[in-house]
């Protein structure tokens, strides 16, 4: 036996529904988000600008005048942006973003691939101190250096309870100082 269409027809378009309400819920809690964490980003770069103004003041006599100009000029650049964003709504930024795609694709793909490679450099930074500060102690041959050689490997005694720091090269624990190879306290 077979469904009446107009029941078919119901489910469909009850889940269209469902899908651009969930959507709608989504967008808007998106740019309440970006909303809340505007002010923050607008002091930032407020911050960024008033830096970028006071190196191009701080640049003696000797310098070119079109390096101090080149400064000024981002510096009135990033108080333009943080302006613009501070007086505009999500939506708004969103819109011009778009607009900003659309007229200039080139720079905004190169302005996505230079975000796109801080963001890379960023997090493997974060990743590798995180990666040392769990790797950076040797349980079993106690003491370390910086480069990652361990002193029994080079033949020489002693053991620590929890090693060592890689960055400074001293004992954090048991007493024991790597300051100089096989040293003991």
């Amino acid at each position: 036996m077979q469904q009446p269409p107009n029941q078919n027809g119901g489910a469909g378009s009850e889940l269209r529904e469902d899908a651009k309400q969930l959507g709608a819920t989504a967008a808007d809690r998106l740019h309440s988000e970006v909303d809340a964490r505007k002010a923050t980003a607008v002091t930032q770069a407020q911050s960024v600008s008033s830096a970028v103004r006071q190196a191009a003041d701080g640049l003696d006599e000797s310098s070119p005048d079109w390096l101090k100009s080149a400064f000024r000029q981002g510096a009135q650049q990033i108080q333009r942006l943080a302006d613009s964003v501070e007086q505009k709504d999500s939506r708004q930024l969103m819109s011009d973003a778009q607009d900003f795609a659309r007229n200039n694709p080139g720079t905004f793909l190169a302005a996505c691939a230079a975000v796109g490679f801080a963001a890379a450099r960023v997090l493997k930074a974060g990743s590798a101190q995180q990666g040392s500060q769990q790797f950076g102690q040797d349980r079993e041959f106690g003491e370390r250096q910086s480069f990652g050689q361990n002193q029994a490997s080079r033949g020489q005694s002693g053991t620590a309870e929890l090693g060592t720091d890689l960055a400074y090269g001293t004992a954090t624990e048991a007493g024991v100082r790597a300051d100089t190879p096989g040293e003991f306290a």
